[in-house]
């Protein structure tokens, strides 16, 4: 155990050796705020396989380079042309008759100027088509193939096409596909918020913070064992049905913290001790302040034993719980640096890849006798390889470039 000396500032402070702020400022009851740390750097390390690119994993094996593949073409539909019987009988006339070739023949009827402008009346009709579709799916993200199919009837009266048409021409004219949709909010690329990003940028340029060598990315997300995938697979004609309890289990809150050298800290808040007295007031039964504090406290005790560590920045989402000044003072005093992520910019946190990934990776079946939730979480953080962090963090800068560039956020 060290001894800190604290002396009075002259203004009424109480500052630490090297001027930092009191430490008793941002002392919080771990009793209270419990945050049960269930996974940490060294034991992430111990437990990395050492050749995560075995050549037993089957996305790594390679083909001999003398071994030919051989693709099948498809075949291309043919465009048929009808045409009268007058046509065919003076087409014929001329060629049986007059001895005249069928290119002659089709020259003189002019029947080539009729079928190229024919064609041509067809690729303008599936430009204006094509046009008209491709604006009513941008005004209308989320729109049906039914829906599409009611506009182009209201815009073309005469126009007789059924949904199965509609949906293949979606698909293979507008080269559009169905996919599952992120929700953004309004202001998430306004004017505003883009020069916001772009001036974080230029400020974080000047200084010497690298994503890949001297980051750690905090942030928390939420765990639910009723979760499920949005997709599953059923037989054709039939829908997909996943069944799940009526009730909805609670959530999980989960803190964490990683780095493009692998996971740093997990850990899981847990519930306040019952007390006998009733506090006055409302408690908050979230994840708040003195749970961040509470669990950067350990992460850093972590940290300090790994000297390459000192100085790096803990670089978190701009929100209010983390905002709190006594979260900054603790950083500060413990000898890291402090960076907050423009908001609304998810995109620039790669623990959100991470976050991502592991719940995709928890399994979500029904908890066993020896199971546990906490159990399985740190199963599915240690899960992810080493080299996966890095490719996390070098997603990120894409959309560093998008910022400086003021672009929006896709």
């Amino acid at each position: 155990m060290s001894t800190i000396f604290l002396y009075e500032d002259g203004y009424g402070n109480v500052i630490d050796e090297n001027g930092g702020p009191e430490p008793m400022d941002y002392i919080v009851d771990q009793n209270e705020f419990i945050v049960e740390t269930i996974a940490i750097h060294t034991e992430y390390l111990v437990n990395t396989v050492p050749n995560e690119f075995s050549l037993t994993c089957p996305m790594l094996l390679e083909k001999p380079k003398n071994e030919d593949i051989h693709v099948k073409k498809a075949k291309p539909k043919r465009s048929y042309v009808r045409y009268t019987v007058q046509d065919k009988t003076r087409f014929f006339d001329l060629k049986i008759e007059k001895c005249m070739t069928a290119s002659a023949a089709s020259k003189q009827l002019g029947i080539l100027e009729q079928l190229i402008d024919g064609l041509a009346s067809i690729m303008r009709a599936l430009a204006v088509f094509l046009r008209v579709v491709k604006n009513f799916i941008n005004a209308n993200p989320s729109a049906t193939v039914v829906e599409v199919s009611e506009h182009l009837l209201k815009r073309f009266h005469d126009l007789k096409v059924s949904r199965s048409t509609v949906n293949n021409f979606i698909r293979r004219e507008c080269n559009l596909s169905l996919k599952k949709a992120d929700f953004h909010s309004i202001e998430r690329n306004s004017s505003k918020k883009i020069e916001e990003r772009y001036n974080w940028v230029c400020k974080q340029e000047k200084t010497d913070m690298n994503f890949l060598t001297n980051c750690l990315f905090l942030d928390r997300s939420a765990f639910d064992i009723n979760m499920k995938c949005s997709r599953a697979w059923s037989n054709k004609g039939t829908h997909a049905i996943v069944t799940r309890p009526t009730m909805r289990t609670n959530t999980t809150p989960i803190l964490g913290v990683i780095s493009a050298s692998g996971l740093i800290t997990v850990g899981i808040k847990k519930p306040r001790p019952v007390k006998k007295r009733k506090a006055d007031g409302c408690i908050s039964s979230g994840t708040v302040t003195g749970h961040y504090i509470s669990f950067l406290k350990t992460t850093l005790d972590g940290m300090d034993k790994h000297p390459h560590m000192k100085g790096h920045y803990i670089v978190m989402d701009n929100v209010p719980i983390h905002m709190h000044e006594n979260i900054k003072k603790h950083i500060d005093y413990r000898g890291y640096k402090c960076v907050y992520l423009p908001t609304c910019s998810p995109e620039l946190n790669p623990i959100e890849q991470f976050w991502a990934v592991t719940k995709n990776k928890a399994k979500r079946h029904r908890l066993l006798q020896e199971d546990t939730l906490s159990k399985r979480i740190t199963e599915a953080c240690s899960s992810v390889k080493q080299s996966h962090f890095k490719g996390f963090v070098s997603h990120s800068y894409p959309c560093w470039d998008k910022c400086r560039n003021r672009q929006p956020m896709q």
